[in-house]
């Protein structure tokens, strides 16, 4: 695995992660610590087919909160990633 910093326009749920769905997950519990510290737990992610765009495999409610504090900021900071190999679907679910 790479560690990268991703920005988060190329960054969308997969949807082999648990969280996926129509509606965000709630992170108002992580959101102060968001806020003050930004991302600090590495997002885990695979290559999306579109080219340089990733997908969360693991890390959605971080990817939220930190989507939230960019619309309050208006600055998207890019997250801390782990990109797994794309052939990896094993380990991706």
């Amino acid at each position: 695995m790479t560690l990268v910093f991703i920005d988060q326009d190329k960054l969308s749920v997969s949807k082999t992660n648990m969280r996926y769905g129509k509606k965000a997950p709630d992170v108002s519990d992580m959101l102060p610590t968001v806020r003050k510290r930004g991302i600090i737990q590495t997002l885990l992610v695979r290559p999306n087919c579109q080219d340089g765009h990733y997908e969360i495999v693991a890390g959605a409610r971080r990817f939220h909160a930190a989507r939230i504090v960019a619309a309050e900021t208006g600055e998207a900071e890019p997250l801390p990633c782990r990109i797994l190999s794309e052939t990896d679907d094993a380990a991706a679910i």
